[in-house]
């Protein structure tokens, strides 16, 4: 395992932020597209942007899906920090999905499994390899991206297996679902999942989680605030003990921070500890 790097905390985003940074391509390669719809429907809901570069070919796709509690979260939050990465050589996708209350548990998974097919199937025309795909999910965005690969259900409808996915960055994650003080009450988890607790089970990562898995699933980056509320902290370092203890492979990276947001200034800037490491276990 690479050990956590420490990480000093950066102002809140802005999005004319990647046109004053250091870039490895002129900012008039950067192209976009936004409000894609995946899911055969015209929900915006239901919906991904995505950001490239005209002059890259073959690189590899990061595919982020936003946090907010299951309940809220836009990918327009997310423009500024893609058109940066993208002008720094990756092909990035933004991905929308259905909230709670409207809809419940497994809603919200199964539109990231329809927008990833989307993925596999369009991204080369936007540049990107299909063979390299990482996911990167942010807080309830994390538990999305890694019961994906836990539970095959969503993605078996595509045909695709958690290996056909080349890595999973969570950040901040949300991995356990249930109620506990200072965090979701029963009211918040039946508003997302239900009332049902084996449904509360189902939702959980670790459940998914065997020892025929070790070569079955692609790697983790596994990355979370030090300075964040406690519970996040604990379910980062809990899920790390649940793949250490059935050997899929994983880093680590911790923040030197107390915002829940630091990511998105860390991924506009490329001399940035997050960034490199990032881009390190992207290259591998």
């Amino acid at each position: 395992m690479i050990k956590a790097l420490p990480l000093v905390g950066l102002l809140l985003i802005h999005q004319q932020i990647y046109s004053q940074k250091t870039q490895s391509f002129d900012s008039n390669d950067l192209r976009y597209q936004h409000n894609i719809f995946y899911a055969g429907t015209n929900d915006t809901l239901q919906s991904l942007d995505v950001y490239w570069n005209s002059k890259s070919k073959n690189v590899s796709v990061l595919v982020f899906v936003h946090g907010g509690g299951w309940l809220s979260g836009d990918k327009k939050q997310y423009r500024g920090m893609a058109s940066y990465l993208a002008s720094n050589g990756l092909t990035v996708v933004l991905v929308d999905y259905r909230l709670s209350p409207k809809v419940k548990f497994p809603y919200h998974i199964e539109d990231v499994a329809a927008a990833i097919d989307w993925v596999k199937d369009s991204i080369e025309s936007y540049n990107g390899k299909k063979e390299n795909i990482y996911l990167m999910g942010h807080s309830a965005g994390g538990q999305l991206i890694t019961l994906l690969m836990f539970d095959k259900t969503y993605l078996k409808k595509y045909g695709i297996v958690p290996n056909d996915i080349a890595g999973v960055i969570t950040i901040s994650g949300v991995f356990e679902i249930k109620p506990q003080e200072g965090g979701a009450t029963k009211k918040y988890l039946g508003m997302v999942f239900g009332e049902n607790e084996k449904i509360w089970r189902q939702a959980t990562c670790k459940t998914h989680i065997n020892t025929n898995m070790k070569n079955l699933v692609p790697p983790f980056l596994i990355s979370w605030g030090s300075k964040e509320n406690e519970l996040i902290v604990n379910e980062s370092l809990n899920i790390i003990e649940e793949l250490k203890a059935h050997e899929v492979s994983y880093q680590s990276f911790l923040f030197d921070n107390n915002n829940h947001y630091a990511f998105k200034d860390d991924l506009m800037n490329t001399g940035s500890r997050f960034y490199k490491n990032v881009v390190e276990f992207i290259d591998k």
